[in-house]
């Protein structure tokens, strides 16, 4: 019975290292996105939909610079990467700096708190064998589906929110199993850049 209990657990909130054993530093980061997403648009209409357009966008270029693999063309798209991701911090501290603030935190410590691949985090050492990676995945994802259902919509959408990210979950997952993670990307575009200076 436990462990029928676990599975399912696992199934709802991710396994302990992610559905392709590359951990949840992906899944948190989207997680956070989505948080940070319902929280606009319930607190802060009025910027809401473009803070939601510019959390897409940025989410959407990590996927595609992680995709089409930046460390295979040096500084080329390294450099744009990074102007890109400013230009789009910039915006957001226009429209709203305390949002802008609020977005970026929860962003990071859901980032920094994910199970990698090793179950560890900055919170979890030599935890691979152990339930806490479960247990921090669950804490994420039930933060999630509280935000979601304090949404002043209707029931019907505020389930089909929660159905669609648990569909997402293994497709995001797939992805990092492709190195597609935003600490990997933002590593190789830094790299890239770095090496490149060294050169000249």
């Amino acid at each position: 019975m436990k462990n029928i209990l676990l599975n399912l657990c696992r199934f709802i909130v991710g396994p302990e290292t992610g559905f392709s054993g590359e951990g949840n530093e992906q899944w948190y980061y989207f997680l956070s996105l989505a948080i940070n997403a319902m929280l606009l648009a319930w607190l802060k209409p009025q910027i809401a939909s473009m803070f939601i357009l510019l959390m897409i966008v940025h989410f959407v270029t990590v996927c595609v610079y992680g995709y089409r693999g930046i460390s295979d063309y040096g500084a080329k798209y390294s450099y744009p990467y990074f102007a890109l991701h400013l230009l789009l911090l910039i915006v957001a501290i226009i429209l709203s700096p305390f949002w802008a603030l609020i977005t970026t935190v929860i962003s990071v410590v859901a980032f920094f708190t994910a199970p990698d691949c090793c179950g560890d985090s900055i919170f979890l050492t030599g935890a691979r064998y152990s339930k806490w990676p479960l247990l921090f995945n669950a804490i994420i994802f039930a933060a999630f589906v509280t935000i979601a259902f304090m949404l002043p919509i209707a029931l019907w959408l505020r389930i089909l929110i929660i159905i669609g990210v648990m569909i997402v979950h293994p497709i995001i997952d797939y992805f990092a199993g492709e190195c597609i993670i935003i600490s990997d990307v933002t590593y190789e575009a830094w790299d890239n850049i770095r090496q490149d200076r060294k050169k000249k």
